[in-house]
Parts: structure tokens; C-alpha cells; sequence
């Protein structure tokens, strides 16, 4: 199956790119990450990305559940064709692991902000805006990472 690492790396690469926007999307607001009351992150900001969040939540999670599914499903694939050989193992293991943990936290991350007003209290809108802001940057780290691996061990 010549056409399963290809298709890994397109899924991968848009989830990647994704992911990237999301980031850039963020950059304002990334301090909230490790610190909610950061000073770096003004309230009017974070308004504004948690408002554009809002926005984004309806269409982004069914789009990225169908492009990471249909991925997962080929990353699974390809270990049983290649007769889960180091590689395939390799690749997949490090998938199961990172997306595992970005599963655990994604949807209840999602759901804050979605439920939260952009005018609420803005302690709440800092707080759900950075531990969203965190698990997007997991997200980007596991498939920008699953691409890599895939590129050095399968395709390269």
C-alpha cells in the first residue's frame, strides 16, 4: 500500500497547518498557558480571541475529527501492512500516546470556552482561553511530530 504514507503525511500536514493557524490565532494570549493572570495577555485581547474562538468552535472540531480520524485509520493501516515492523509501531505508539492525552482534555477545554461568554468574568475567559491555547499547542506538537516521524521513518 504505496499510497497509505502518502495519504498519513497530506492528513497530517493539514492538521499541522491547522493547527499552526490556531497558534498564530493565539500568539497574544499565549501566557495565559502557564499563567492566567499574566499581564503580557491584556482583558481586551482575550476577549477578542476567546470571541473568535467562539466562532471557530462550531466548524473547526467535526473538520479536524474527520482529518485526524480518517489519518488515525491509515496510521493503523499502514502498521498492519507493514506488519507493525519498528516504524509503524514507532509511529503509531507515539500517536496513541499524544493524542490520547489531547482527547482526554480537548473536549472539556472546548466546551469552557464555548459555554463561557466573551464578556463574562475575566477570570474565566483567561482561564479557558489558556488551557485551550495549551491543548491546541499539544495538538500541534502530535501531528507536527507524527508528520516528522513519518517523513524520517517511512518515507525517507
Amino acid at each position: 500500500m504505496t499510497l497509505l504514507p502518502t495519504l498519513i503525511i497530506l492528513f497530517f500536514s493539514f492538521a499541522t497547518g491547522f493547527f499552526v493557524v490556531l497558534s498564530y490565532l493565539e500568539k497574544p494570549v499565549w501566557s495565559l498557558m502557564l499563567n492566567t493572570q499574566s499581564p503580557k495577555a491584556s482583558d481586551s485581547d482575550a476577549r477578542l480571541i476567546h470571541s473568535e474562538l467562539k466562532r471557530i468552535i462550531e466548524l473547526a472540531p467535526p473538520t479536524m475529527m474527520t482529518v485526524v480520524g480518517s489519518g488515525t485509520l491509515c496510521i493503523v493501516l499502514q502498521a498492519w501492512y507493514r506488519n507493525f515492523d519498528s516504524a509503524s509501531l514507532t509511529i503509531l505508539s507515539f500517536f496513541v500516546v499524544c493524542m490520547g492525552y489531547v482527547i482526554s482534555q480537548l473536549f472539556s477545554r472546548i466546551e469552557a470556552v464555548k459555554n463561557t461568554p466573551s464578556d463574562a468574568d475575566i477570570s474565566d475567559v483567561r482561564r479557558g482561553l489558556g488551557r485551550l491555547a495549551a491543548i491546541h499547542h499539544m495538538g500541534l506538537f502530535t501531528v507536527a511530530g507524527l508528520t516528522l516521524l513519518q517523513l524520517l521513518l517511512v518515507v525517507g
